[in-house]
């Protein structure tokens, strides 16, 4: 069985090889590939942001911290990690994102595989 991500790896090295090819900027070519290879995929998880309101991101896993930014809903975000925090919904888990833009209540975004703890 060929993995989704086998088939975007393949995709966009379709789409480098033929941007060199067709003498393409390499700005241009990297612009369409960097969401296939975004530097977090070989140590992060995947995952979805299903909240129907930007989500908020913040500071540390809970409430009680400031908010950092947001992600619109139906986003794909990387996860780094996993740990205990403020509870959302009957959920207490929350997900450091790996772009370091903060924390997000796990409540809010599904992820696509296991997420391991983050160290202490």
């Amino acid at each position: 069985m060929v993995s989704r991500h086998s088939i975007a790896r393949s995709a966009a090295t379709v789409l480098l090889a033929g941007g060199i090819a067709a003498g393409s900027p390499a700005g241009a070519v990297d612009a369409q590939a960097a969401p296939v290879h975004n530097g977090y995929r070989h140590h992060s998880v995947e995952g979805r942001v299903v909240a129907r309101t930007p989500l908020t991101v913040r500071y540390g896993p809970g409430t009680h911290h400031w908010a950092t930014g947001a992600v619109s809903p139906g986003m794909h975000v990387w996860i780094r990690c996993k740990a205990e925090g403020t509870d959302v919904g009957g959920d207490n888990r929350w997900y450091k994102l790996a772009d370091g833009q903060g924390w997000a209540s796990a409540h809010y975004v599904n992820r696509y595989h296991h997420v391991c703890r983050c160290d202490s």
